[in-house]
């Protein structure tokens, strides 16, 4: 999206919401959240020392304002009459003793439930009472919801379920920050920002580097999506989990600010190092995080693998700008603010060794990186001076992640070092019984005509890896338009960092929709489809059809008995080997079964 394109959109859209944005939702939310380091090891005491701690070493003081609990406060049950119970051993003065606490330290307090039947840690969630549950939230005090998406009821649309939640907590009057927690899945951008204040891209962040270039290249496209009163939401800072080295950790807090995401801490805050501290209390990164534009930075450059530039408009004609280097080994990097970004003039700062370079003697701004380390600038005192455009594409293939195209049910998007796009959709088919996962490729539009669709994959994933020994095979149903299902099995690549691939034939119309799901089986993570026109005639009696061998890849994919005899040939040749062991045995002991007897008389 060109630059100026993107600060006229958010000055228009700054206009339309000025009296329906809230205040409390105004600027991306700061505070600290009990997950990522403690889990379920958490209890009163823990929150009330939490609150002394962020009050006492300044993070308050920095803008960190949210204490939030996640899950595990509650109990496994409710009252009589659906008040929802807390956990009497963690919490047993209620959470309405902790919340004044927090509160009387001058913090906001924030909890956490899921729109399901049990939270993802398999205590009581919230579908099906919001009503208790809000009045017990306003009844409590509470500032911030977060809103999980685990353990649902199959067939009840993610919109539907967080909409119920957003109307009963407005029904009870009191202002609270709606964090819509849906990993990505259902296209959770195209209805998230008109029910919640926030809304999760990805799936759950993890204490790791490779976790946090997943989720960049899926938070890439649709961080555009974020503003005022609906921030796009990478999920929570790892920094001081002991994983990221000090530039990894200076790095995932300089996208984060600069993406406009939620800066919400996740580790111990006592004892933090002195180099970790200054990070994520760094005054001017955390000013771009919360100017008052709300215009979150958009990836304008990116060489995979190699290095990023993000840029976005700020407050005032300014402009933030990271540039990160992905090598496990320095570089040097330059970018030109002019024809790179459209900036001319002015003094850039690097906001981590507060440098300023003069842009009026050269356009030019280079920087020696160390690994998985970045620069962080603010471009200020100059003018945006043109448009940034992306290169157009002819390429027939289709990126299953695509903001196209559509995920349902546990289906979500997942960076992928090693897909062609940078990410995949993973949790396809059942993957979590009763729930299932669905991606479908929508509006591809081509020449109506017979194609050769070639699918490439990877193996079943959702929290973890699907199936077992066993498995060799990932099922999908096929269908395009209104056609008949075709069914086929994909083979196993019992490797998660290798792809396959499969091609069958489709037959297309002007406009298609093209879904791939199974409700019984698991389901391979889709990378990409690739569509080529075939020189035959169209008419094929269905509008998917088998290929041959040397086209297809894989033979066995529609012949159950064959693939079964092919994919278990060591197993079964090894149960034949053991039968047959076993009738020589039996056939010696029959034959010379009189001399066993003779001999046991002896």
């Amino acid at each position: 999206m060109p630059l100026s394109v993107l600060l006229i959109w958010v000055l228009l859209g700054a206009l339309c919401r000025a009296q329906s944005v809230p205040s409390f939702a105004a600027a991306p939310p700061m505070g600290w959240n009990t997950w990522n380091k403690f889990g379920c090891a958490i209890d009163d005491r823990l929150i009330m020392d939490t609150a002394d701690t962020m009050v006492a070493e300044g993070y308050l003081a920095a803008g960190y304002k949210y204490l939030n609990l996640d899950d595990c406060w509650q109990s496994n049950n409710r009252s009589s009459n659906g008040t929802i119970v807390v956990d009497p051993v963690a919490f047993p003065h209620g959470i309405k003793p902790v919340a004044d606490y927090v509160h009387a330290k001058g913090l906001k307090f924030g909890i956490y439930s899921s729109a399901g039947r049990k939270t993802c840690a398999g205590r009581m969630a919230t579908l099906d009472y919001e009503e208790n549950d809000a009045a017990s939230y306003a009844e409590w005090e509470i500032d911030y919801l977060k809103y999980d998406n685990c353990n649902y009821d199959e067939g009840v649309s993610a919109q539907l379920r967080f909409r119920r939640m957003r109307e009963a907590l407005l029904r009870t009057g009191r202002d609270i920050f709606l964090s819509v927690c849906t990993w990505g899945v259902e296209n959770t951008w195209e209805w998230a920002p008109q029910i919640g204040h926030s809304f999760r891209t990805h799936d759950d962040i993890y204490n790791g580097w490779q976790s946090i270039v997943e989720i960049l290249q899926v938070h890439a496209k649709v961080v555009h999506l974020g503003g005022p009163g609906h921030w796009a939401d990478p999920d929570m800072l790892e920094i001081g989990n002991g994983r990221l080295s000090i530039e990894e950790s200076r790095t995932h807090f300089s996208l984060w600010s600069a993406m406009k995401a939620p800066l919400i801490l996740g580790s111990s805050l006592t004892n933090v190092p002195r180099e970790l501290y200054a990070i994520v209390t760094n005054r001017q990164v955390i000013a771009v995080n919360q100017d008052p534009l709300g215009a979150p930075a958009i990836r304008v450059i990116h060489k995979f693998d190699d290095h990023d530039v993000w840029a976005g408009p700020l407050s005032n004609d300014s402009m933030a700008v990271v540039v990160v280097n992905y090598k496990p080994y320095p570089q040097n990097l330059s970018v030109d603010v002019v024809s790179d970004l459209g900036y001319q003039g002015g003094t850039a700062r690097e906001l981590w060794t507060q440098v300023d370079i003069h842009l009026n003697k050269s356009s030019i701004l280079t920087q020696t990186l160390g690994p998985h380390a970045c620069a962080m600038y603010k471009l200020r005192l100059g003018r945006f001076v043109h448009n940034l455009t992306e290169a157009p594409t002819t390429s027939t293939r289709y990126e299953a992640e695509a903001l196209e195209n559509l995920v349902q049910g546990l289906a979500r998007r997942k960076g992928c070092e090693l897909c062609s796009g940078g990410a995949y959709v993973m949790a396809i088919g059942n993957v979590n019984r009763p729930q299932t996962g669905t991606l479908i490729f929508r509006n591809i539009t081509v020449t109506p005509g017979a194609y050769t669709m070639r699918i490439q994959y990877l193996d079943c994933f959702s929290w973890s890896t699907c199936g077992d020994f066993f498995t060799r095979r990932w099922h999908l149903r096929i269908r395009v338009n209104d056609g008949e299902p075709f069914w086929v099995a994909v083979k196993s690549k019992r490797n998660p960092v290798a792809t396959g691939q499969y091609a069958i034939g489709v037959v297309l119309e002007n406009v298609n929709q093209i879904v791939f799901d199974d409700p019984f089986n698991y389901g391979p993570s889709i990378d990409y489809i690739e569509l080529t026109p075939r020189n035959e005639d169209a008419s094929h009696g269905s509008n998917v059809f088998e290929l041959s061998f040397m086209e297809s890849g894989d033979p066995l994919a529609t012949s159950k008995l064959g693939r079964v005899l092919a994919d278990f040939f060591w197993e079964l040749l090894f149960i034949l080997i053991n039968c047959g062991l076993i009738l020589k045995i039996l056939s010696m002991l029959y034959k010379y079964r009189h001399r066993i007897w003779y001999y046991r008389q002896l």
